[in-house]
């Protein structure tokens, strides 16, 4: 199933390796994908390099390259060599897409500047927390020091940091196998509520969405290394009493 009125903004990076794997096993394609990297080259080169393996993974395989799973899913895509989502470059191919659906699957540290908001877009965002409650960066570490739990919200990108209009969120429980957070798991669950979104439009047609009402809610900055480790620590314990 395609949904047209979706494109994917692709950087080169684990979520955006599991957003696509979920979409190609669920069967819920974007029209297209826009892959932006200022390392194409390399890129192309693991796609033609890479070999497919055996390995049933239970979340997703991050030694998949993206291009070798578009290739495979038959999903158009363009090449931007900038990785810079408020590039010049990258502002014209968005104004020229038909898609009005843009989700945003970007690098680290890059935030959408006002003139991407000017072009009758929406931003399609899946968030590692729950919000409200846990805006910022690396909210899954605090979300299970104060709760136990993990979670991750999709909303429409305003110009507020995580404060954008809230389509559906979900909390998981924590993984009863040793898995990378970081790089496996955190990327799956966002991956989980972006399929939800995609359903939701598929069965309905529209997104419907719900402002985000808790205006004294922190906004948590990185976590320090002493804190990480200790919410590892709690994490692998509750494995172990399992």
């Amino acid at each position: 199933m395609i949904l047209e009125e979706f494109a994917l903004l692709a950087s080169d990076t684990a979520r955006t390796k599991a957003y696509l794997q979920a979409m190609i096993r669920d069967d819920i394609l974007p029209g297209i994908c826009i892959v932006y990297s200022d390392d194409l080259k390399k890129m192309q080169a693991e796609k033609e390099q890479y070999q497919e393996s055996t390995l049933n993974e239970q979340y997703f395989d991050i030694a998949t390259p993206i291009l070798y799973s578009l290739h495979r899913a038959g999903i158009p895509y363009l090449l931007i060599d900038n990785k810079d989502i408020n590039s010049e470059q990258m502002l014209d191919v968005l104004k020229g897409l038909k898609q009005q659906y843009l989700i945003y699957s970007g690098y680290g540290g890059y935030i959408l500047k006002s003139h991407l908001f000017q072009i009758n877009k929406k931003y399609i965002h899946v968030h590692a927390g729950i919000l409200p409650q846990y805006r910022g960066s690396t909210t899954v570490y605090y979300s299970f020091l104060q709760e136990k739990i993990f979670g991750a919200t999709a909303i429409f990108l305003s110009e507020g940091i995580d404060e954008g209009e809230i389509i559906t969120q979900e909390t998981f429980e924590v993984p009863r196998e040793h898995v990378d957070i970081d790089y496996i798991y955190e990327p799956y669950m966002r991956s989980r509520v972006l399929i939800k979104v995609m359903r939701q439009y598929l069965e309905t047609g529209e997104l419907t969405c719900k402002e985000q009402k808790w205006d004294g809610a922190e906004t948590y900055f990185i976590i320090h290394p002493v804190l990480k480790h200790i919410a590892l620590l709690g994490i692998e314990q509750m494995r172990e009493l399992e």
